[in-house]
């Protein structure tokens, strides 16, 4: 015969395994970053200047930086971090699905995806896209992309406006080096994406006697970093970080490093974060 206080008491153990549950879910993903002892990033292996492979294999870039830099802020190691590349399409899946605890991963920021993550502190202006093209071609304006075929992206802000605007045909992929591919062999007109990234690409050996920036871009974007909504305490500790790397110079260097330019927008968030810091002490 079952003890007359065995129900009950199975009842207050499901309730007590069920409390504690909640209670490490609801645990700020800042406490359970620290427990761990690093810093998951969410970073682009596939995207110069900001995250790509070195010619030793070596994962480096703008933001790879920047990554390295706010695990180092956190655990006092630059090497207290596992980097998990991504794309574009998967990014923010990954994010909320816990797989990753912050992206930086040239994420422009939107009103849309402000409803589905918390954004950090910006650290970067860019040119949000740009058209390569064969020497040969000839585009005024983007209103002359109506009815091409443009390689690019999956999950850029600006397919739609592509699309829905400018009446472009796009041939999406995941990776840069499939568009890159696609468009040397002939399956598009041309290349619609970062700017940032095309610029570098038609400066290579091999296609700078070849293609064009054709048309500047229509747009800039804000870049920042990703993280989950409604973790307060883990935001505000990336926040600062950011704003100590940018103090320091990081970003400032970092366009120099990467062969960005000098931007005014990096040049005068890095003047801004040094008044921060010299208040905060």
């Amino acid at each position: 015969m079952t003890p007359r206080f065995a129900k009950p008491l199975a009842l207050l153990s499901l309730l007590t395994t069920s409390l504690v549950f909640c209670a490490e879910a609801q645990a700020d993903q800042l406490d359970r970053v620290k427990q761990r002892g690093k810093l998951i990033a969410g970073i682009r292996n596939d995207y110069v200047p900001f995250g790509f492979l070195d010619q030793k294999g070596e994962l480096t870039g703008f933001e790879v930086d920047l990554a390295r830099a706010v695990a180092k802020d956190l655990f006092g190691s630059e090497t207290a971090i596992e980097l998990v590349p991504v794309v574009a399409s998967n990014r923010i899946e990954l994010l909320n699905a816990g797989r990753i605890d912050v992206i930086f991963a040239t994420l422009g920021k939107t009103a849309e995806r402000e409803k589905i993550i918390d954004y950090t502190t910006e650290y970067y202006l860019m040119a949000g896209m740009v058209l390569l093209t064969p020497k040969s071609a000839e585009y005024k304006s983007w209103e002359d992309v109506k009815g091409r075929k443009l390689c690019g992206s999956q999950g850029n802000v600006y397919n739609r406006t592509l699309i829905e605007k400018y009446g472009a045909d796009l041939v999406l992929f995941t990776g840069t080096s499939e568009i890159y591919k696609a468009f040397q062999d002939n399956r598009c007109d041309a290349i619609a994406y970062d700017g940032p990234n095309l610029h570098m690409k038609v400066a290579e050996e091999g296609w700078s006697d070849k293609y064009k920036i054709a048309l500047d871009t229509f747009d800039y974007i804000p870049i920042g970093g990703g993280v989950r909504k409604n973790e307060p305490a883990f935001l505000n500790a990336v926040n600062k970080a950011i704003i100590r790397a940018e103090a320091a110079g990081l970003m400032a260097e970092g366009e120099k490093k990467y062969k960005l330019g000098v931007s005014d927008y990096v040049t005068k968030r890095a003047a801004d974060a040094k008044v921060k810091a010299a208040a905060a002490n």
